[in-house]
């Protein structure tokens, strides 16, 4: 794989880390905020994407420092 792919994975996985964190926050701020009229099935799914999305950022986040790492490997 090229430098150049390499580089443009690791922005790709960063931006989606934080796109994913961003998504979450909002999930888990929308479970949490009383008297919006949320059964607990649905407070229990948003608390349940929330996770999701979480351990996607989590993924994603894992997977561009494994890219930053042999973009460092290369260059040496």
């Amino acid at each position: 794989m090229n430098k150049n792919r390499m580089k443009s994975l690791k922005e790709d996985y960063k931006h989606f880390a934080f796109t994913l964190l961003a998504v979450s926050t909002f999930l888990y701020i929308g479970a949490v905020l009383p008297d919006q009229g949320l059964t607990l099935g649905q407070k229990s799914t948003m608390f349940l994407a929330d996770c999701v999305f979480l351990a996607g950022a989590f993924f994603c986040a894992d997977r561009s420092l494994i890219y930053k790492k042999r973009l460092e490997e290369a260059d040496e």
